[in-house]
């Protein structure tokens, strides 16, 4: 009974209720774990740069240094000079003799081609030219005396040649005669002979008359030939002086401005002598100096981009200088086309001669870092670690640089200075 009824008596599993979680708790708990997670990776990332710090030989912040991405394409090799504007054509005018000069023009003076700028009084050279000139006159004198005297000489030549061919005709008919008489025996045998002997004495006379007569003309004309050789050199010393003295009015050679006058009005000037220079305005070049370097890749040709009020012209290397003063040599551009409008004298410009043009190479924008690696390195970028490669630079540009070897196309280098760990295999680079 007491069984049955203690099975009979209710428990409180009726009275249970199924309470939900509170939504406050379940927040927190899972703020707990997201900030759990995000605290464990940044002490992985911290742990992961730390472990870069401690590889690494240096740190230094990506603020001090320049980075760039090798690329391909094609790279222009040129290299910038500088330069000043000068007049393709400035003759020096010198004095031809020694004498007093009057100047007519001014410095800076527009003159015109052919305009007399300067006059040069030389009474040395006018003396001698006078004295030449009259003794010109004396030699053709004596040449037109010698010509005179010629005809005479040839006329009394003539007249003995005649005489001697009378005489001759004269004696044949007496030979003739005697023939006839010494048949008939007119004459003696004596007087026959005597006629064939002076007939023989007769030709003999009327050929040396000739012979006499040719030595003779052959004589006067060689004379006269030497008379005239005499007077063609005469005119040639006269041509020379005179030549001389019309060179004392000194004339530009163009048109143009004179420039420096080296001397004052009236003053006594020494034979080649600098006077003044003059300028031609509508011819000019550009002289550059160019580092000796590159003096052995340079060529007379070569074309040239010339930097004038931010416009670039194009020119052309005409010409090299041979010598090296100061590390650098000389060469001279000119205007291709038509030239620019205000250029000046002395005026400074720079440019870029175009030595060669490579296409599809890989390349790189040139920096500070050639130099103090020596173009043996670079440092490459990998994430936030530079790593130190050994490359080989080729051709110059302005701006670019190309990589032979060592880089591929997309890798990111360090372009500025690498002094500060050139000794250093592996960097880090912090924010």
């Amino acid at each position: 009974m007491k069984l049955d009824a203690i099975s009979k008596i209710k428990d409180t599993s009726a009275q249970d209720r199924v309470k939900a979680p509170s939504s406050g708790a379940l927040n927190t708990k899972g703020l707990w774990v997201v900030g759990s997670m995000v605290a464990l990776g940044a002490i992985l990332v911290l742990l992961s740069r730390f472990n870069l710090l401690l590889s690494s030989d240096q740190n230094v912040s990506k603020r001090q240094i320049q980075i760039a991405q090798v690329e391909r394409g094609n790279l222009q090799r040129d290299i910038s000079v500088q330069g000043r504007v000068v007049a393709a054509n400035s003759p020096t005018i010198y004095a031809p003799a020694t004498g007093t000069i009057t100047i007519l023009v001014k410095a800076g003076q527009n003159v015109g081609k052919e305009q007399t700028i300067a006059v040069i009084d030389s009474p040395e050279l006018s003396s001698q030219l006078d004295q030449q000139k009259n003794q010109l006159s004396e030699l053709q004198l004596e040449y037109e005396r010698q010509k005179i005297q010629i005809k005479t000489a040839l006329l009394d030549n003539q007249q003995a040649i005649e005489v001697a061919k009378v005489d001759l005709e004269l004696a044949k008919k007496n030979i003739e005669r005697a023939e006839q008489n010494i048949k008939v025996k007119v004459i003696s045998q004596v007087e026959y002979e005597t006629q064939q002997a002076e007939l023989a004495k007769i030709k003999l006379q009327h050929k040396h008359a000739i012979q006499t007569a040719e030595l003779n003309r052959e004589n006067l004309e060689f004379e006269l030939k030497t008379k005239e050789f005499q007077l063609q050199r005469q005119q040639y010393v006269v041509q020379d002086l005179q030549r001389q003295v019309d060179e004392l009015k000194l004339i530009s050679p163009l048109e143009g401005v004179v420039g420096n006058i080296n001397v004052r009005e009236k003053d006594t000037v020494a034979a080649n002598s600098a006077l003044m220079t003059l300028v031609d305005l509508t011819a000019f070049e550009l002289e550059v100096n160019i580092p000796e370097s590159y003096a052995d890749d340079l060529g007379v040709g070569l074309g040239a981009a010339i930097q004038i009020d931010n416009k670039e012209i194009q020119g052309e290397l005409t010409a090299i200088s041979p010598e090296v003063a100061n590390g650098q040599v000389t060469g001279r551009i000119r205007f291709i086309g038509d030239l620019p409008t205000r250029l000046r004298q002395n005026q400074r410009i720079s440019s870029r001669i175009l030595i060669e043009s490579k296409n599809n190479v890989v390349k790189v924008k040139r920096g500070s870092f050639l130099e103090s690696s020596g173009s043996r390195f670079a440092f490459v970028l990998d994430g936030d670690i530079a790593v130190k490669k050994p490359v080989q630079i080729g051709a110059y540009s302005l701006s670019e640089v190309e990589v032979v070897s060592g880089l591929d196309v997309g890798d990111q280098i360090i372009i500025s200075s690498v002094e500060q760990f050139v000794d250093s295999q592996q960097i880090y680079l912090s924010n």
